[in-house]
């Protein structure tokens, strides 16, 4: 009834885990591999996983055709470093025997630098990952959404994120994402603007560390305010450098 998709790249760390923590969840597990160098793949073949590879381009083409190869009726998308605890396995079997709704935004806590941040614009985190196969796909090229058509409800338990345990993790994840979103802004005909370079990194500091209330995270919320304010320097930055090479 459920198939679990999975996009990996050198994920040994984390992918044992899940596919652990899947069991009697989920009906078949499908990876999409796009080049791992470790034993992502050669731990995935224990758990009897469905292992595909495609070049990755972006993450809602790489995330579509992981369902794409789905036999079950249901696609449950989860991330390597991702777990469902036990309570939301027993909503999510509860959930697919509905015939009200396509699709079911599902909560997610985000645990960063070692702990949970429940402010700093990570929470809430609601987002569809559990839809009909036939109802619903990924569209955006970067932070990507599952659309779906139909009626969606909402589930209560939250899966958890064991995000960026460091912040060299976090730093090369906003290295690697800050790429994608300038390649794509270049792509729609976006100009790079110094006024908005400045702008949107002084009001992603603002919004996340006193708006969405980041102060209450501690040092963690400051960190995280700061380095998401740089990232969107990055992003502008690298937009500035494609026109450049243009």
């Amino acid at each position: 009834m459920i198939s679990a998709t999975i996009i990996t790249l050198n994920e040994e760390k984390n992918i044992e885990r899940l596919l652990q923590n899947l069991e009697g969840l989920v009906d078949e597990i499908i990876i999409v591999d796009s080049g791992s160098t470790d034993k992502t793949l050669e731990l995935a073949k224990k758990y009897h996983a469905k292992i595909f590879y495609r070049e990755f381009d972006n993450f809602s083409n790489q995330k579509n055709w992981a369902a794409s190869k789905a036999n079950e009726d249901w696609i449950l998308s989860v991330d390597a470093d991702e777990e469902i605890p036990l309570e939301l396995k027993v909503e999510i079997k509860e959930a697919v025997k509905s015939r009200e709704y396509n699709g079911y935004l599902i909560p997610r806590k985000n645990l960063i630098l070692g702990k949970e941040i429940k402010y700093s614009r990570w929470s809430p985190d609601k987002h569809i990952w559990l839809w009909r196969k036939d109802a619903g796909n990924w569209v955006g090229e970067v932070h990507e959404e599952v659309m779906v058509g139909g009626k969606v409800g909402e589930l209560q338990n939250s899966k958890i994120h064991n995000s960026h345990k460091n912040l060299s993790e976090f730093f090369e994840s906003n290295n690697f994402y800050s790429t994608l979103l300038s390649q794509s802004m270049y792509k729609k005909g976006i100009k790079f603007s110094i006024y908005k370079m400045f702008w949107n990194s002084f009001f992603e500091f603002n919004v996340r560390f006193l708006y969405k209330l980041g102060f209450l995270d501690g040092w963690r919320g400051f960190v995280l305010a700061y380095s998401m304010s740089i990232y969107q320097l990055m992003v502008w930055v690298k937009l500035w450098d494609l026109e450049k090479k243009k």
